[in-house]
């Protein structure tokens, strides 16, 4: 967040939670049901340092989480003329929300990404598989590293999307990874769930 921004990652987290558009994040997550069968890889070493919560942070450009094999560009978002965000408009990278906190700041950071497309797995197509305690690092654009630990992992019906939950304030720095999940509505061509994986920040 620039220097001289209005709106603190905190306010800014408030307003978020007022946002209600914001509720159709993903509503375009990948068209296909996922392919079976994906493997891992190799996990990434540990990174320096990061930034202290109330400090200002870059913006990220890199997300690894390595007990699910994932390291994809991060590029930001931004919420349209519609008042609505959308999704990443690649399957193999990653968006950040960048009306909300950058990863490190005090207040949730928000990272969407697909589940799958027509071509297979996308980035966040084992994001489910995440448990409490994994590591989840961002790099930023400074050189630096905010690295995140999980602390749960739930499912929601995009129509009870817990908007307060995700968005609203928080008294340190805190990681929010979303995709879609659940049943697939072959008619609509979309699924009926998200995914929402928690995480506060380490170091």
């Amino acid at each position: 967040m620039p220097a001289g921004s209005p709106l603190s990652g905190g306010g800014r987290a408030r307003l978020a939670a007022t946002t209600v558009a914001l509720l159709a994040l993903l509503a375009g997550c990948g068209p296909a049901l996922p392919p079976r069968g994906v493997g891992t890889t190799a996990a990434s070493a540990p990174p320096p340092a990061s930034t202290p919560a109330d400090a200002q942070a870059a913006a990220p450009v890199r997300l690894r989480i390595p007990a699910i094999g994932v390291d994809a560009p991060v590029t930001p978002l931004d919420v349209g003329a519609d008042n609505v965000l959308p999704a990443p408009d690649t399957d193999e990278g990653t968006g950040w929300w960048r009306g909300g906190p950058e990863p490190g700041e005090r207040g949730p950071a928000v990272i969407a990404g697909h589940v799958d497309s027509y071509q297979g797995p996308a980035v966040f197509f084992r994001l489910a598989e995440l448990e409490p305690g994994q590591r989840v690092l961002v790099d930023r654009a400074d050189g630096t590293t905010a690295v995140f630990v999980t602390t749960r992992r739930e499912r929601h019906a995009k129509d009870a999307f817990p908007a307060e939950v995700v968005y609203g304030d928080t008294p340190g720095a805190e990681l929010r990874l979303i995709t879609c999940g659940g049943e697939f509505d072959r008619t609509g061509r979309r699924y009926l769930d998200n995914i929402i994986v928690y995480a506060v920040l380490e170091r």
